[in-house]
């Protein structure tokens, strides 16, 4: 070997081996790690040919996602559950339908009317008047017929729609309650009647019987009623909650106007309208200002003229001849109530039309 080959030698040598004060060289990583590591570089950050910021990755749903689908829990009844009801069938677009005509049950509703009047006040005038100054029967035995005669009507019409409520089907139930769960209207009329006929029956007891206690029992009703209806009217417009069921609005939601509840249950039940009726007339309270006001309107009309009525009365049946006492006992309610029917169909008929015109010029 000559010197020139020595010293290529030595040059390749030099170039190949690594410089003294820098260590030991770095073990090259196993094919294994390098592979799996280029994987899954390829995989979580793809390059782009000119080597820009990488796009991030389309995520992919999870297959066990897609089989399985999402549900949600029903809204609680009552208000909060009225406003979860698709509109349908909308006078004017977007304004919840009734989908009641009380002149559809024209014929029901005059047969009903008609045996309540003449057994709230035209049967016990004509009977009390009749055998108390046309015959010699004591006393004691006019009332007992004419206390007999009072339920009748009342009583068969409670039987009636305490069956339909206590049904298996819950047609006729509140939204959201129970089976074997009546309405706050059914339990009103129950505290009502219970009241009246203790009057009636006490008051018939005694050999000669109490004829101003007995002239009063629908005034009675006429005090509870007003003084309900005012109630509710307080912690409705003081914005308080339900402290119970209040039947179709549940326990914690707005106390509602007592009118509301009464119509409700009243078309539902005894209007064989069901459980329609009630989810239509909330869905319609809750999307319409001008009804909500037309509503709580009628509610201090109607309470405040029946607990003035009730006690109005009272002073006269306690104040006049126990004989011209009976007649305006039984007689006043009647007059009451119709007045203030009259002028309530009137005001109704006016709100609607203006609740119309008000919704299509804001919608």
């Amino acid at each position: 070997m000559d010197v020139d080959d020595e010293k290529e030698v030595e040059v390749v040598v030099t170039e190949n081996a690594a410089p003294s004060d820098e260590g030991p060289p770095t073990p090259e990583p196993s094919p294994t790690r390098e592979l799996k590591d280029e994987t899954v570089v390829v995989a979580e950050r793809p390059l782009t040919p000119d080597k820009r910021s990488p796009t991030p990755p389309t995520p992919v749903p999870s297959p066990e996602r897609e089989k399985t689908p999402t549900t949600t829990a029903p809204p609680a009844p009552g208000y909060s559950a009225a406003r979860e009801l698709p509109v349908q069938d909308a006078e004017v677009p977007g304004l919840p339908r009734l989908n009641y005509n009380i002149l559809d049950h024209k014929r029901k509703l005059f047969i009903v009317v008609s045996l309540l009047v003449l057994e709230s006040s035209l049967l016990p005038i004509a009977l009390f008047y009749g055998l108390w100054f046309g015959t010699t029967l004591r006393h004691g035995i006019i009332f007992a017929i004419i206390t007999s005669f009072f339920g009748l009507v009342t009583g068969v019409e409670f039987g009636l729609r305490t069956l339909k409520l206590l049904l298996k089907s819950a047609v006729y139930r509140p939204l959201g309650a129970k089976r074997r769960h009546l309405d706050f209207t059914h339990w009103t009329l129950s505290f009502g009647f219970t009241i009246m006929t203790a009057v009636l029956v006490g008051a018939s007891i005694p050999h000669e019987p109490l004829v101003r206690p007995l002239a009063i029992p629908v005034s009675l009703f006429l005090i509870q009623l007003g003084a309900q209806l005012l109630l509710s009217g307080i912690m409705n417009a003081l914005g308080r909650p339900a402290p119970f069921r209040i039947s179709s609005v549940a326990k914690g939601e707005r106390f509602p106007p007592l009118v509301l509840t009464i119509v409700e249950d009243i078309v539902a039940v005894d209007g064989d309208a069901g459980w329609e009726y009630r989810k239509r007339l909330l869905a319609r309270y809750e999307a319409s200002p001008a009804f909500r006001k037309m509503v709580e309107k009628m509610n201090w009309f109607w309470g405040a003229g029946t607990l003035l009525n009730g006690i109005a009365t009272m002073v006269v049946v306690w104040t006049v001849p126990q004989e011209v006492a009976y007649g305006v006992g039984w007689g006043s309610p009647l007059v009451f109530v119709g007045i203030w029917v009259m002028a309530t169909v009137h005001w109704v008929r006016k709100c609607l039309r203006l609740e119309k015109r008000m919704w299509a010029e804001h919608h």
